[in-house]
C-alpha cells in the first residue's frame, strides 16, 4: 500500500529528466552529474540524487566511477525517437494535467468533467487558449502511437483497394504520414483545427508526402471532406461524451459514400476482466472529458445512432484495435 501511495514520485522524477532531455545527452555515452549539471544549469548534488534514484529502478545505469548512461527504460523517452514516450510523459506530468487529477472525487460525485471544475473551461476550450499545451498535447498523442498500435495499422488493415484516406483530426500528421509511405498507391487528406494543420504541414514535407497529402482546416462538428474512401480517427471518440461522439459519427456519416468506411484506432476494452493500464485510462477519460473507454458493443450502440454499422475489428497492441465501421442505409 505504501509503494501504491507514493507512486507519483517517479513520474515526477521522471518527468524532471525528460524536461531535461537526459536521455539524450546521454546518447553518446555515459557520463558524470556535475557533466549534465553544468550543460543543464542545474544544481549538480540534487541532479545527482535525482539521477542515482531513477538507476535505483534501472530508468539510468551507474558505474563506479559515477558516470550515469542509459538503459532500454531510458532510451523510451529519448524526445528524437520516432516511438518515444517523451510528449506523453511530458503531458501526463505537465501541472494542468495533475490539477485536473485532483478533481476526481468531483468527477465521481458528479458525473462531470474534473478538467471544468480545475480550469473553468473545457479540455479543448483550454488548449486554444493555451498554445504551448495545446502543443505539449499534440506531441503526446503522437508519442502515443507506440502504445496505441498506430505503427502497425498500415500493415494490419488491406489498403491495397483503397484509393484515398480522410485522417480526421489528424494532429500533427504522424499516422497519415506513415500510411502513405507504407503504400505509395494512397493519397491523403489531412483534416484538422487550422493552427494545428499548420504545425502539420512540416511533419507532411519532412515525410516526404507533401505531393500526396492535403492538409485542410475545420471542425468535426460541422463537416469533414466528402467523398473519400476511407475515414480514420485515431483515439478521437474517447475523448467525448456519447452524444458529442454521435455528433461526430454523423458529420463523418454524411460525407461518406455508401461504400466508404470509417476506421477508428481506439482502446476496445472487453466486458470484464480490464487490465490495469485499460481500467487507469478509463479513469482518465473521466476525470478529463467526462468521457469513456467503450466495449464493442458501445461502439456499436454509437454507431447505429449515426446511421453506421460495426462490421469489424482487427487487434492491435495493449488492448488497441482497428474498429471498422460502414453507412447503414
Amino acid at each position: 500500500m505504501l509503494q501504491m501511495f507514493t507512486a507519483y514520485w517517479l513520474p515526477q522524477a521522471l518527468h524532471t529528466v525528460a524536461k531535461l532531455r537526459i536521455p539524450d545527452r546521454l546518447m553518446e555515452g555515459p557520463r558524470t552529474a556535475a557533466e549534465l549539471a553544468r550543460d543543464t544549469e542545474m544544481h549538480e548534488d540534487s541532479l545527482l540524487r535525482v539521477l542515482r534514484a531513477l538507476s535505483s529502478v534501472g530508468v539510468f545505469s551507474e558505474t563506479e566511477e559515477g558516470r550515469f548512461g542509459s538503459t532500454p527504460l531510458s532510451q523510451t523517452l529519448r524526445s528524437d525517437q520516432p516511438d518515444s514516450l517523451w510528449g506523453y510523459l511530458t503531458l501526463v506530468n505537465s501541472d494542468w494535467f495533475w490539477r485536473t487529477w485532483e478533481q476526481l472525487p468531483h468527477a465521481v460525485k458528479s458525473g462531470q468533467p474534473g478538467f471544468e471544475r480545475a480550469h473553468g473551461q473545457s479540455f479543448f476550450e483550454f488548449l486554444s487558449s493555451r498554445p504551448e499545451a495545446g502543443e505539449t498535447f499534440n506531441k503526446a498523442m503522437t508519442s502515443f502511437s507506440a502504445i496505441s498500435g498506430s505503427q502497425v495499422v498500415a500493415e494490419r488493415y488491406d489498403f491495397s483497394k483503397v484509393r484515398t484516406v480522410v485522417d480526421v483530426a489528424g494532429g500533427e500528421g504522424s499516422l497519415l504520414v506513415q500510411l502513405l509511405n507504407a503504400h505509395p498507391h494512397l493519397r491523403g487528406v489531412l483534416f484538422e483545427l487550422p493552427p494545428v494543420v499548420e504545425v502539420a504541414k512540416a511533419t507532411i514535407e519532412k515525410g516526404g508526402v507533401a505531393s500526396r497529402c492535403e492538409p485542410v482546416g475545420g471542425s468535426f462538428f460541422e463537416s469533414v471532406p466528402a467523398g473519400h474512401d476511407v475515414y480514420m480517427m485515431k483515439m478521437i471518440i474517447h475523448d467525448w461524451a456519447d452524444d458529442q461522439a454521435v455528433r461526430i459519427l454523423k458529420t463523418c456519416r454524411q460525407a461518406m459514400r455508401e461504400d466508404s468506411k470509417l476506421l477508428l484506432i481506439e482502446q476496445l476494452i472487453p466486458e470484464q476482466k480490464l487490465s490495469g493500464f485499460q481500467m487507469f485510462i478509463d479513469l482518465t477519460m473521466m476525470a478529463m472529458f467526462g468521457s469513456k473507454e467503450r466495449t464493442a458493443k458501445e461502439f456499436q450502440a454509437l454507431f447505429a445512432q449515426a446511421g453506421l454499422e460495426l462490421t469489424r475489428t482487427l487487434e492491435l497492441v495493449h488492448g488497441y484495435a482497428i474498429i471498422e465501421a460502414k453507412p447503414v442505409g
